[in-house]
């Protein structure tokens, strides 16, 4: 679940392996780590040409490679990301990515950051594979970050919808079992996820912790405060 890599990003780890579901996630840090230059001039095509009607001739390219993993891919899913409404990555059950434009004067990032985070992709192994396909890498000690989908905090919420496949409350329990193998191994777990009946019945025997945030919970602009938990077995 290596989303934005934020925790990764915030540290200085020895030795890292970032894995997640989504192909093209994994394909734009593994650009971005090869040549954060080349992404930029992609980059910097995308902003000169931005307008609606050009956000949606993007989108369109986009979803036509699915299976395409290359620099200008990667460079159209950053550019969809930082422009599209409430920056959302949202796809539907045919794997398309339908978010709507949101922005017409993103942040895009500089080559100065694109540089930073290359330079710390350098020492870390990037793997496109689910989250249990990790266990066998798993030694003592090691920290593990689960950052998984959020269950539904209303009906409008989109916080499951990053793959075809949406991560339903069964796939939560199936969480459950793969933490307590990785626990049984002696690695130390960090999970954040939302503070839910459903997420503290499940983790009830680890520490959870709880804390407030803003989030965009529904297709509506407005940010709302939420709790969300940091669940650990350290």
């Amino acid at each position: 679940f290596l989303g934005a890599g934020s925790l990764f990003l915030a540290n200085d780890f020895a030795k890292t392996i970032l894995s997640d579901i989504n192909g093209h996630l994994i394909n734009s840090f593994e650009r971005i780590k090869e040549s954060p230059e080349e992404i930029h001039s992609k980059l910097n095509v995308h902003r000169k040409k931005l307008s609606e009607e050009y956000y949606y001739k993007v989108r369109s390219q986009f979803n036509k490679n699915p299976d395409l993993f290359d620099f200008n891919q990667a460079a159209r899913f950053i550019f969809l990301v930082h422009t599209s409404f409430n920056g959302i990555y949202r796809v539907n059950k045919q794997g398309q990515y339908n978010v709507p434009v949101g922005k017409l004067n993103p942040a895009l990032p500089s080559l100065d950051h694109l540089r930073q985070v290359s330079k710390k992709l350098q020492a870390a192994e990037l793997m496109n594979c689910f989250y249990d396909e990790i266990d066998v890498m798993v030694e003592k000690n090691d920290f593990i970050y689960l950052d998984p989908p959020y269950p539904a905090l209303n009906e409008t919420s989109f916080f499951q919808h990053y793959t075809i496949d949406r991560f339903s409350d069964s796939e939560q329990k199936n969480l459950l079992t793969f933490v307590e193998k990785l626990d049984k191994l002696k690695a130390k777990i960090l999970i954040s996820n939302a503070d839910t009946k459903l997420i503290r019945g499940l983790f009830r025997d680890f520490k959870i912790v709880k804390l407030e945030t803003t989030r965009f919970v529904s297709c509506k602009s407005a940010r709302l405060k939420v709790n969300e938990l940091l669940i650990r077995n350290y």
